[in-house]
């Protein structure tokens, strides 16, 4: 176990999210970074615990992956700095940086890297990685020497450096225990924590002086705040009060163009909007139903509503249609006379009533459900929408209905595929178990040959367009807004993807 004391926690007083915080002496000196989701109280400083985008900004500020993966979701080195791979598929090879350290001074070594694998495999741990990382065996994890981590697989695996760049892949130190992770965060990241707690109003993350990339991280420190409501931001940007809208609401872009002492940075397809159905619950378990609130969808008018424009249809699964990955190119229609055929064949001829819970908790998701809600009516199906709190919405209704709004940062085909889909996945929020379907992920992970392992996927998305309980009409582009006198920022279209080192403000 790792020697040195944890950083601890200061516990901030609670203000109401939504609002514009005044300046104190800690944001004169800090980049006032606001976020536009909150975790509540299911708020982590865990790596293995990342429940929403909101405590990727806090943990990604503390914590290294050990591969990163960029633009074009092709996986870079961080903490691994190159990787090899025996001829059988079976044996990746990662060679580690060195001169690396903790916040606390002790070094980074592979036996931090061989932890916090197994550490994300753990039962007990319950991480979300866990599904994802079913390739591996914890004995399968080894520490060659101090600064090389060999993963031995039973199966071949295709690409492993894009498989272990999962959200989840940040490095802990050696012996960390759950109970002090969620609390006190202490990597090699460049900021290290100052003030943290669950469903707080503000986060404060410091630099570390001692950060192992020299010359960074640019800033002093963070002050991270949460702002939902889109009046707000607008005037916490144009106040000053904040430096980064790290999302700026549509609806509030309008007013941002064009101001000179304003930058707006957007990514490509990124956050995906969905509707999520229980497929064990009534009467989603009938894929007609499906199927049919599938086809009441006109995507492209949700894309041009509730996003304003900024972003691009979708197709029912978590790979985007203009991606070359995707299963086709070509964008589902709205059908309302099979929609209606399909409810008639399933027993709701007479119409079909059903709740759909939402909320503020992702830009533009109450609005996507409202104009879903008014294209439903064409179908004589009667969507009762159910608006809840954002700072209780992904621990009180997400997961805990059996429909409702949800969004998902984009990856690449083989975790976005895994992460909500997988049978078995902890996060698998339709219920949806198919042994066919999670056969075509097996046999993709282990195919070799590039070309055939993209056609398994396109499988993969296919079957879970057509049946799954996932209702995917948008993918949202992230547009993030800095004051003008701010640089080195750039939105990543893995939403949950941050890098805050080169931040800094004049």
């Amino acid at each position: 176990m790792k020697s040195g004391t944890l950083l601890r926690a200061s516990v901030v007083g609670a203000f109401a999210l939504g609002a514009v915080y005044p300046m104190s002496v800690v944001a004169e000196e800090c980049v006032n970074v606001v976020h536009y989701e909150s975790s509540g109280e299911k708020g982590s400083m865990d790596p293995a615990d990342l429940l929403s985008s909101d405590d990727s900004v806090h943990v990604y500020a503390v914590y290294n992956r050990l591969v990163d993966i960029d633009d074009s979701f092709q996986p870079v080195p961080e903490l691994a700095k190159s990787w090899s791979v025996s001829e059988d598929g079976r044996t990746w090879t990662f060679e580690l940086e060195q001169g690396v350290k903790f916040h606390d001074g002790s070094d980074f070594d592979s036996g931090d890297v061989v932890y916090s694998f197994r550490r994300l495999l753990d039962p007990e741990v319950g991480s979300g990685a866990a599904p994802i990382l079913g390739f591996l065996k914890p004995e399968g994890i080894q520490a060659v020497d101090a600064h090389t981590v060999r993963f031995v697989t039973d199966d071949p695996i295709a690409d492993m450096p894009t498989q272990l760049s999962l959200k989840f892949n940040l490095i802990v130190s050696e012996g960390a225990e759950t109970a002090d992770l969620k609390l006190n965060g202490m990597g090699t990241g460049p900021f290290m924590q100052e003030e943290f707690t669950p469903g707080g109003a503000v986060r404060v993350l410091r630099r570390n002086p001692n950060y192992w990339r020299e010359g960074l991280p640019k800033a002093e420190c963070l002050r991270v705040t949460v702002i939902t409501e889109a009046v707000s931001q607008l005037a916490a940007l144009k106040s000053g009060e904040a430096d980064l809208l790290m999302s700026a609401a549509p609806e509030i872009l309008s007013a941002l163009r064009g101001d000179e002492n304003v930058t707006l940075l957007e990514t490509g397809a990124a956050t995906s909007l969905t509707f999520s159905m229980q497929t064990d619950k009534e009467p989603f378990n009938d894929n007609r139903v499906r199927e049919a609130l599938k086809a009441i969808v006109d995507r492209q008018e949700i894309v041009d509503t509730a996003l304003l424009g900024l972003g691009q249809p979708g197709n029912d699964n978590p790979v985007p249609p203009s991606w070359p990955a995707a299963y086709t190119a070509e964008i589902k229609g709205q059908d309302i006379e099979r929609a209606r055929a399909l409810l008639a064949e399933a027993g709701h001829g007479d119409g079909l009533t059903v709740e759909l819970y939402t909320s503020d908790a992702l830009p533009g998701m109450k609005l996507a459900a409202q104009v879903f809600q008014q294209q439903a009516a064409a179908a004589g199906v009667t969507i009762d929408i159910v608006n809840s709190p954002v700072d209780s919405y992904w621990s009180e209704i997400w997961l805990n209905r059996p429909f409702f709004s949800s969004g998902w940062s984009q990856r690449a085909p083989a975790v976005g595929l895994s992460i909500a889909y997988a049978k078995g996945a902890e996060w698998n929020e339709t219920n949806w178990h198919r042994d066919d379907f999670q056969a075509l992920l097996d046999a993709a992970s282990r195919e070799l040959d590039a070309a055939k392992r993209e056609d398994l996927y396109k499988q993969a998305q296919e079957l879970l367009s057509m049946e799954g309980g996932v209702i995917t009409p948008a993918f949202m582009h992230q547009v993030a807004a800095m004051r003008a006198n701010c640089s080195g920022y750039k939105p990543h279209a893995q939403n949950v993807n941050l890098s805050f080192e080169e931040l800094h403000c004049e």
